[in-house]
């Protein structure tokens, strides 16, 4: 739970990206409901109820939610992606900046040479680069 909360600190610096996206995902949500809602009115009120003046209005009324769901939807991938990769840069330049700090003495004791691959399900990778 801990690296979720470090992460969270990078979060706050994009609140305009972080609120935009997560309320383009509730507007994309919240269009999946109006398609059937206006369905059920066309085949119980402009159908069955003999209006065929409400069918014109009520396609339109779908076909606009569908759109604007379309529409919602792909503008909150594009802002969570540029979300995603702004907050992992500045993780990583924070990163780099605080590996330049350590002393040489911090590099002196680690074993050169040895590094982890997740490809090789965890297990050490010996290179003796030297």
């Amino acid at each position: 739970m801990w690296p979720i909360l470090r992460v969270f600190r990078y979060t706050r610096r994009y609140p305009g990206l972080a609120t935009s996206t997560i309320g383009f995902a509730v507007l994309a949500t919240l269009m999946v409901i109006v398609f059937p809602g206006v369905t059920q009115r066309i085949i119980d009120d402009a159908i069955r109820g003999n209006h065929p003046d409400l069918i014109v209005p009520l396609t339109t009324c779908a076909v606009v939610a569908f759109l604007v769901q379309n529409l919602a939807n792909g503008l909150r991938i594009v802002l969570n992606n540029t979300f995603e990769q702004k907050v992992i840069f500045d993780l990583r330049s924070d990163l780099y900046d605080h590996i330049q700090r350590l002393p040489l003495s911090w590099f002196d004791r680690r074993a050169n040479g040895r590094y982890y691959d997740p490809g090789l399900g965890g297990r050490p990778l010996r290179l003796n680069a030297y």
